[in-house]
């Protein structure tokens, strides 16, 4: 069986999820509660829907062990990683063309930190497996 939290997390998480869907009206910040509160909307509702629907617990912890399913998310995540360094370094040398220096150095800084973050877990998983 799939672990599952106790079900009062996951209603606290759709409590919390609401608040930062309200706090826009306050005029907070609207983009940054809005995402937040939508994903954990949908977080706390198909945690719920694992206590409620024992037909779909079962499924998700079959698909939980698929290793096809694991390969593939592996290979999205970095097919990903590629695709944004790709698109900072080629944002960050069309900004500093344009004569944008510090968005420029900004994108060029955020793909190398990537690139670092990347290379650093990397010698550390490939000394673990």
């Amino acid at each position: 069986m799939i672990k599952k939290n106790p079900k009062p997390f996951y209603i606290l998480i759709i409590i919390i999820a609401v608040v930062f869907l309200i706090l826009p009206a306050l005029g907070l910040n609207p983009i940054i509660f809005s995402a937040a509160g939508g994903g954990l909307i949908a977080y706390g509702l198909s945690g719920l829907r694992v206590y409620r629907d024992p037909e779909y617990a079962k499924q998700m912890e079959i698909s939980n062990q698929d290793e096809r399913l694991h390969y593939i998310a592996d290979k999205s995540r970095s097919m990903t990683l590629n695709i944004v360094l790709c698109g900072l370094g080629a944002g960050g040398i069309i900004l500093l063309a344009l004569g944008y220096k510090p968005y420029g150095y900004g994108c060029l800084l955020a793909m190398c930190g990537i690139a670092l973050l990347y290379f650093i877990i990397y010698q550390v998983l490939s000394r673990r497996y």
